[in-house]
């Protein structure tokens, strides 16, 4: 992508900037409207789906007209070069609506996805140190929880999403870096996590298989009735079958490894 083309950030602040110039998006639903079409650009949204999306069921009066008033608004700040009659060729009229005529790569969330399966299929293929680095330069990417102020339906879902896929992402590097030998520097690493995150079932196990791999068999223990409090009072259940296949093996003082986890990662 040339410096010179724009660029839309979601991960964090709904922003944009045209080579290293950040551009003036105006209102908090303004900058949602800009996010809606990010997130589908290059597809043509009507002002009916534009509402839903930004919106949803409490819609003001007149909301047809806002829409119009904003998407003139955000024309300005993308384009602020373009002499009227000249037609928009960024945020552009398509029947039966508007759509933002950009490269994938100009929307950060395209990028981060693309890492994500990078990642996964340099895993498939083993290449463990390659997988490491795309997952890494992933999660770079991220300046804060998604779309930011942006509180219509179709930010809620995706903030959601991408939340539980940065979420899978932090678990799949920690899988790679236990598979590269690297335990004794994540445990601290896992048990922040969980501090945040204590219901994530995966995250347990990798804490059990850092901490038996570096030879803390009594500590991997200790955290397996830590998980199993935890799930009981939190969720009402016990820990699954691949947390509790670790801590038979850490009562027998058999070898645990990653690769029980590691079998059941998500699809490439």
């Amino acid at each position: 992508m040339s410096e010179d083309n724009l660029a839309v950030s979601l991960l964090g602040l709904v922003k944009a900037r045209r080579g290293g110039t950040a551009l003036y998006l105006g209102t908090p639903r303004q900058r949602e409207v800009l996010a809606v079409l990010a997130l589908r650009s290059g597809m043509v949204m009507s002002v009916a789906q534009i509402v839903d999306a930004v919106w949803g069921p409490r819609r003001p009066p007149s909301v047809e007209n806002m829409v119009h008033t904003y998407i003139g608004r955000l024309r300005r700040a993308l384009e602020p070069q373009r002499q009227k009659p000249a037609r928009a060729t960024v945020l552009c009229s398509t029947r039966p609506g508007y759509t933002l005529a950009i490269a994938a790569d100009a929307v950060d969330v395209n990028l981060f996805e693309r890492d994500v399966r990078q990642a996964r299929a340099a895993r498939a293929a083993a290449q463990l140190p390659e997988a490491l680095g795309h997952f890494q330069r992933a999660v770079a990417r991220w300046c804060g929880p998604p779309l930011q102020e942006a509180t219509g339906p179709l930010a809620e879902a995706e903030r959601a999403r991408l939340a539980e896929l940065h979420q899978d992402v932090l678990e799949e590097i920690a899988g790679i870096r236990l598979l590269l030998g690297d335990d004794e520097n994540l445990v601290s690493e896992l048990r922040w996590m969980l501090a945040e995150q204590p219901m994530r079932e995966r995250l347990w196990e990798l804490l059990l298989v850092a901490l038996g791999q570096s030879s803390r068999r009594a500590e991997a223990l200790t955290a397996f009735q830590d998980a199993r409090v935890t799930l009981a009072d939190r969720l009402g259940v016990e820990p699954g079958h691949q947390l509790q296949d670790l801590h038979r093996r850490l009562l027998r003082s058999e070898p645990v490894g990653v690769r029980p986890w590691w079998n059941r990662r998500i699809p490439a």
